[in-house]
């Protein structure tokens, strides 16, 4: 308990609330006291109100309206351009002419690298309708194609780093300018590959049949472009953006391109959202803003992507790196769900994304390439931009110079205006140092109840995977709010009302009225986020955007409560805090939906040891904590603040009942019009291993399950009992095999790590795969340089370890020190991709090793992977009999690999 004088407060209302507007109020304080409370209380004309309950819980109630709203908004398009009325609309894009052409392209099927849908007739398809774009465009232009076909090799520090080498990859290249030849080009980019048993239909089938139509629209202008156009349709993108990397760095036309725009997707419509602009060249991001009608871009986006928190990578990587040029990436993000899957079709996209980014896209492209900019790209080159759209109405963007400037001026003003406050208590012996000294002490105590709330939210999630009812919120986000955002908001008002009162204590045996009380705890939470906001600028964090406006208007608040209500803490004041805080609020809200809708399907494929359900929770109480952070002073001035609290409280324990007593939330979704479905990702392998001498040491067949989410693949042994035979992969497997001695066709064992291994019959079609060591040659400084042939099928992974004290020192895979994968056995680890596309031939390399004079036996661990990735006998029966096992609420990836495992 609280105590004034070492007396107990009577009750715990007497914590919570104002008995009465008298002096009742203050009995229990000593007579001296009583009398400076009572006085603070009453000395203005407008005498203090206690909010009613029913005020905060209305305030809740609509920012969950205000919340519901933004989301409905979210889903809005514009009424697409049909064939039928294309004539009312001279030089519009024509969504149902682009979806067109993605219904013939995803007709065809999957198309991975190297089968024949991608490498024949998807090339053979864009090449017909490029071509006939070409016959009907204007005389104005002049429009060329090229077909290349290209082969190499880079380095990509992505998840746990690789080299990717790559052989016949294909890119079909259309390049429409001026008749007048002209040396500067901007870059727009699609691929048309897919990943297996996926047909591709947004990622990336839909950008490909934009930029068609695009082509086509600009291609019957009769204005002339000032400069190029390049279209590159890159046929090799699923294999980590192999065909990207052999046009920008072999291609014969890019060396011309000053700018680019790549097109993405992550999920199937909505949307498209600039998420990265740069390096540099601010006039990109301008351009943007000036050109399209329908705004969706962020820098807090593009500093999230890039710090890898999301794993995914795009091309723009590719171009920025190798072809050190700067550009834009847009990327689909709504429904998630079907990416990278068999559901992933055309029925999926409506015909508004079309439109939508066509609108956008084709304004962006024309503004671009006649600009100044582009022919002069160095002279516009400094500088990064703060950008955000407002509610997509509108971007708001400025310099980050100006942003200091914004930022250090919201510190200095709310800095003012808390001195003001400080010196204007009128409370007798509580002076500025005290003011200043209890806003402290409160910041801290935020800091501490952040802490809690996060603690509490973990104990949930672990509660909610004891109970088993993980990823309720997969199919229904909505459990977000009942199971992670009630407690978020409960959990620190109940904090701060139980230990605020104890930062309030000036000298022994004094106790200061709750408006000063509310008025500190309101403060301390400002100079808490102008801490944050100075950090923003010390760090050059561009989304100090965000944290500046809370700020701005949370001054505001206090600014407009000093001015006009002055002394009144009644419900006013929620109500002018409350709308002060709106235009923060609703940004807030709006870029919280835009990041649900990107994470919450992640989440199914993130891999079962990653905790989706306490990751997910965490994120979601961090980003309503910070946003909910300002509202909970007000909680101080409720006359029965118990009732907010125990109204939570039931919202909480009941949605907990429902979650453990109904089937309310079942994870997953079959349904055509919902659907969130749990994916399954399963490979037929055999594998090998040999020992120094040659011989066979052990050999397996079975199915290799990758557990892509915390249920599998317990949740479908109802529908597939053989399941409950699979053994999970140990660690001292993994400590024994190099990358567990299984079949990873990209490095992502210390994310997906947790597998199952079902043994089964042989592959009932065998593939064909070897590591014959051809030479050893021996040469100066105790380098060896070792000459291996591998034969394999057209995916083919390798992987290598060395012995202690032996050394890499270069290989002929690329160019520049071999890049390191993580350690095994406290050994590095290197990662090798190859895909060969067209003409498979055996693929001959070296590595050079460094052995000591004095090393005797084993020198390096190999494991060679060769992955059946399309064709007839990409399904064995094994996997043909589990899939038809598996609910419709599943969604299923397969095919069949080969690994071999040596000692050399």
């Amino acid at each position: 308990m609280i105590r004034a004088n070492n007396e107990p407060f009577s009750n715990f209302n007497s914590k919570l609330r104002f008995r009465t507007k008298s002096s009742k109020q203050y009995d229990i304080l000593p007579k001296h006291v009583k009398d400076t409370a009572f006085k603070y209380e009453n000395n203005s004309k407008g005498i203090r109100s206690p909010a009613g309950p029913h005020h905060f819980l209305l305030c809740i109630v609509i920012s969950v309206v205000v919340y519901t709203v933004l989301a409905i908004l979210e889903k809005s398009l514009p009424e697409p351009v049909t064939i039928s009325n294309e004539h009312n609309h001279p030089d519009r894009f024509v969504a149902e002419r682009a979806r067109n052409h993605l219904v013939e392209l995803t007709s065809m099927g999957p198309r991975p690298v190297g089968s024949k849908e991608n490498e024949i007739l998807a090339v053979q398809l864009l090449l017909d309708d490029i071509k006939t774009i070409i016959k009907q465009a204007d005389s104005a232009h002049k429009v060329e194609w090229d077909l290349q076909r290209v082969s190499g090799a880079f380095s990509l520090q992505f998840l746990d780093g690789m080299t990717n080498v790559y052989r016949n990859v294909q890119n079909i290249v259309v390049k429409i300018g001026p008749i007048q030849t002209s040396r500067h080009s901007l870059l727009i980019n699609c691929h048309f590959d897919s990943v297996v048993d996926s047909p591709g239909a947004s990622d990336d089938g839909a950008s490909c049949a934009i930029m068609l139509e695009l082509l086509r629209v600009i291609s019957r202008l009769k204005i002339p472009l000032k400069n190029n156009i390049i279209f590159l349709f890159n046929g090799a993108e699923e294999n980590m953006m192999q065909a990207s990397h052999g046009f920008i760095t072999q291609h014969q036309w890019a060396s011309s391109i000053r700018a680019f725009i790549n097109m993405e997707a992550c999920g199937a419509g909505g949307k498209e959202i600039l998420f990265q602009v740069g390096p540099n060249h601010p006039w990109l991001l301008e351009a943007y803003s000036d050109a399209v009608p329908y705004p969706l871009a962020s820098s807090m986006a593009q500093e999230i992507f890039q710090s890898g928190i999301i794993p995914g990578d795009t091309d723009y990587r590719i171009f920025r790196d190798f072809g050190r040029v700067s550009g834009l990436d847009f990327a689909w993000s709504a429904n998630g769900y079907v990416y990278h899957t068999k559901s992933d079709t055309v029925d999926k996209i409506p015909l508004g994304t079309f439109q939508r980014t066509g609108d956008n896209m084709l304004p962006l492209i024309l503004k671009l390439v006649n600009s100044v900019q582009i022919s002069d790209v160095e002279k516009y080159s400094t500088g990064n931009l703060v950008f955000f759209d407002f509610l997509g109405i509108f971007i708001v963007h400025w310099s980050e110079v100006l942003s200091d400037i914004i930022n250090i001026s919201v510190i200095i003003i709310s800095l003012l205006v808390i001195l003001y406050n400080a010196s204007h208590t009128h409370v007798t012996g509580f002076n500025v140092k005290d003011y200043f000294k209890s806003c402290c002490k409160c910041s801290s105590l935020i800091v501490l109840i952040w802490l809690a709330t996060l603690v509490t939210i973990a104990v949930l999630s672990l509660t909610v995977v004891m109970l088993d009812r993980c990823l309720s919120w997969f199919a229904q986000p909505a459990w977000l709010l009942f199971l992670y955002i009630t407690p978020t908001i409960l959990v620190p008002m109940v904090l701060l009302v139980l230990f605020g009162r104890k930062f309030l204590w000036g000298k022994k045996g004094t106790h200061y009225p709750q408006s000063l009380m509310y008025c500190i705890s309101r403060d301390g939470n400002q100079l808490l986020y102008i801490m944050i906001l100075m950090l923003c600028v010390l760090l050059r964090i561009r989304s100090g955007f965000a944290v500046a406006l809370f700020v701005t208007c949370n001054t505001i608040s206090i600014v407009l409560h000093n001015t006009i209500l002055k002394n009144n803490y009644g419900y006013k004041v929620l109500w002018l805090h409350w709308g002060c805080m709106l235009v923060p609020f609703m940004l807030s809200a709006y870029m919280i939906q835009a990041a649900l809708l990107l994470v919450v399907p992640i989440m199914g494929r993130s891999g079962s040891g990653n905790h989706a359900e306490s990751v997910m929770s965490l994120i979601t109480s961090a980003m309503f904590t910070l946003v909910f952070s300002f509202y909970n002073p007000l909680v101080l001035l409720l006359q029965k603040a118990y009732t907010v609290f125990s109204s939570l409280a039931v919202v909480l324990l009941v949605s907990f009942l429902v979650l453990v007593f109904t089937p309310l939330g079942f994870p997953y979704s079959g349904d055509p019009n919902n659907l969130a479905p749990q994916r399954f990702m399963i490979a037929h392998v055999e594998r090998s291993f040999y020992s120094y001498n040659g011989s066979l040491r052990d050999h397996q067949n079975g199915l290799w399950i990758v557990n892509l989410d915390v249920n599998s693949p317990h949740s479908v042994v109802r529908h597939a009992p053989e399941l409950l035979n699979a053994r999970q992969i140990t660690q001292d497997e993994c400590d024994k095999e190099l990358y567990c001695g299984l079949p990873y066709f990209i490095p992502v064992i210390t994310f997906i790590w947790k597998t199952h291994w079902l043994d089964t019959k042989p592959l009932d079609v065998e593939i064909p795969l070897s590591l014959n060591l051809t030479y050893r040659d021996y040469r100066l400084n105790n380098v060896q340089r070792l000459s291996f042939s591998a034969i394999g099928p057209d995916h083919i992974t390798f992987t290598l370890s060395l012995y202690d004290g032996i050394k890499l020192k270069d290989w002929s895979f690329s160019s520049g020190e071999p890049l390191k994968g993580p350690l095994w056995n406290g050994r590095p680890t290197y990662f090798v991709y190859y895909s060969c596309a067209n003409d498979i031939i055996p693929w001959d390399f070296w590595i050079d090793i460094e052995v000591p004079k004095t090393h005797v036996g084993p020198q390096i661990e190999v494991g060679l992977s060769g992955h059946r990735m399309h064709g007839p006998h990409q399904y064995t029966p094994e996997l043909k009999k589990l899939f038809n096992q598996l609910p419709q609420w599943t969604t299923t990836t397969g095919w069949a690999s080969a690994y071999k495992s040596y000692t050399l």
